[in-house]
C-alpha cells in the first residue's frame, strides 16, 4: 500500500493592519505565506527551547562524545 501525498490548506483571516504588519516584517523576496511560515517555525522553536529549560533538557548529554 502505498501512502498518498496529501495537501492541506490553511485560511488566515488578517486586517489590514495586520495585514501592513506582516508586509513591515517580510524579508525581501518572500512571500506572505512563507513569512507566515516562517514566523510560526520561529515561535515554535521558542517554545521547545523554553520547555527544554524548564525540564532541564540538554541536548548534548544524549549526543555520543565525538560530535
Amino acid at each position: 500500500m502505498t501512502k498518498s501525498n496529501k495537501a492541506v490548506m490553511v485560511t488566515v483571516r488578517m486586517t489590514e493592519l495586520q495585514l501592513s504588519q506582516l508586509d513591515y516584517i517580510r524579508e525581501p523576496g518572500e512571500t506572505q505565506s512563507a513569512c507566515i511560515r516562517r514566523l510560526v517555525n520561529e515561535k515554535w522553536c521558542d517554545l521547545m527551547r523554553e520547555q527544554d529549560a524548564e525540564n532541564r533538557f540538554n541536548v548534548t548529554d544524549y549526543l555520543p562524545p565525538n560530535i
